[in-house]
């Protein structure tokens, strides 16, 4: 299925800036961006073929760059007043338990280390910090830059909380036009901005140490040290035809493994999942069979398996033994199929996914293989969630012998859909 050359991709049903020659270097744009959320993400395409080449419909220019803020703070309140009516579907013990609409579309969204802040990452390059209890907006995270050179944030992540680094207070996001910019977010401050000449679509953060590994169209994956700045080394494919150790398309999602400091993961377009070695150049084994374009991709707490949400209508949720890529499971839906766009562990006994086409999210249980609750006929397609705090688990005599997982373990989430950002929870 796969080979050492570069997959081909049909000009005629791509956007005019995917055409380029992936494996030369492009000069960083300047001016305005022309890269919008249809270009990104395929969702509101009329035909997909094979190589993940995308024909786009009309494409909408959005709104004015700038628009007055009160506009957004009037939508907030609506918001909160209930809105307008939806006719959205809820089955099993998820509540949605807060709405915010915003002015624009939304593409991710992230919650900050002690959870009190949700920054939701915008179509025209604005990061926008709302409290999650009350809905407020607090930050609005943009600097001349972000408005001289407009583009959609693509990502945003923050260093992972642990005893050895403090809380920092901070926010790293990466942004359509190849800009990755860390946030101070209490003095509304950038603090650095490093130019990738390329799209850049994601970035992720190690689980122990002070570095990330950012991804986009070019096909290769860049490895930083956050604290000096500097990228220290550059993971792509080999010039062997014969061996398929790197990416042939761009890369939506990584992952790094929980246990060992060096593995790490990635996925895109070519319907491969990669392992890496950092202390190699090229991917050291692959799964085929994974066409993702968001992130979709995580691995379990003990490091034994990879969760893959695929944008696909067969197989869009499997599961893969880590060790050997054989494929452990595949999630059938019990009555949507959904292709998917990002999902996680939720715990070690469920996982989330959420996608479109239908536009919906889900929980379902590993051990029944069911879904236990699930959000559909949502307004627009999810692009991207996230996990709130982790919740207590409470010990009963009985749950020995119980045969389904109490999903009300499962932490509250949030997650962006159209141009809202909705807050769930499990009771």
């Amino acid at each position: 299925m796969h080979s050492g050359t570069k997959k081909s991709e049909d000009p005629s049903l791509l956007p005019s800036f995917m055409t380029d020659d992936p494996q030369t270097p492009k000069k960083l744009k300047t001016g305005p961006s022309h890269v919008t959320p249809s270009m990104l993400y395929p969702h509101a395409a009329t035909s997909v073929n094979t190589s993940g080449g995308v024909r786009k419909k009309d494409e909408d220019t959005g709104p004015k760059p700038d628009e007055d803020d009160e506009a957004e703070r009037r939508m907030v309140e609506a918001s909160r007043r209930g809105g307008a009516k939806e006719n959205i579907l809820i089955d099993g013990k998820i509540s949605i338990i807060s709405r915010i609409d915003g002015k624009r579309e939304a593409l991710c969204c992230k919650y900050n280390e002690e959870f009190d802040y949700i920054a939701v990452g915008y179509a025209d390059g604005v990061i926008i910090m709302y409290q999650s209890g009350t809905g407020e907006p607090v930050f609005t995270l943009t600097d001349g830059d972000v408005k001289e050179n407009r583009a959609p944030v693509t990502s945003i992540k923050h260093r992972p909380v642990s005893k050895i680094y403090p809380i920092t207070n901070c926010y790293t996001g990466t942004y359509a036009n190849g800009c990755v910019k860390c946030w101070s977010y209490n003095f509304n401050q950038c603090l650095y901005t490093i130019r990738e000449k390329r799209q850049t679509f994601g970035i992720v953060y190690h689980p122990r140490f002070p570095k990330f590994v950012t991804f986009g169209d070019d096909l290769k994956v860049y490895f930083y040290d956050e604290e000096t700045k500097t990228q220290e080394r550059v993971l792509s494919s080999s010039d062997n035809p014969e061996t398929h150790d790197g990416h042939m398309s761009r890369v939506f999602a990584a992952c790094f493994h929980p246990k060992n400091n060096y593995e790490l993961l990635t996925a895109g377009w070519d319907d491969v999942v990669q392992f890496w070695d950092l202390r190699q150049p090229h991917a050291a084994r692959h799964i085929s069979g994974v066409h993702m374009c968001g992130e979709g991709l995580d691995i379990n707490q003990k490091g034994t398996e990879v969760l893959a949400c695929s944008w696909q209508k067969e197989d869009p949720l499997q599961i893969f033994d880590y060790g050997s890529t054989k494929r452990i499971n595949c999630l059938e839906p019990d009555i949507y199929n959904s292709k998917l766009y990002c999902g996680k562990y939720a715990t070690r006994d469920f996982v989330v996914c959420a996608g479109s086409d239908p536009n919906l999210i889900r929980v379902v249980d590993l051990q029944t293989t069911a879904t236990s609750a699930v959000i559909n006929q949502l307004p627009g397609a999810i692009y991207g969630l996230d996990l709130g705090p982790a919740k207590a688990k409470k010990e009963t005599k009985s749950e020995k012998y119980s045969v389904k997982n109490d999903i009300t373990t499962v932490p509250k989430m949030a997650f962006v859909c159209g141009k809202r950002l909705y807050q769930v929870d499990f009771a």
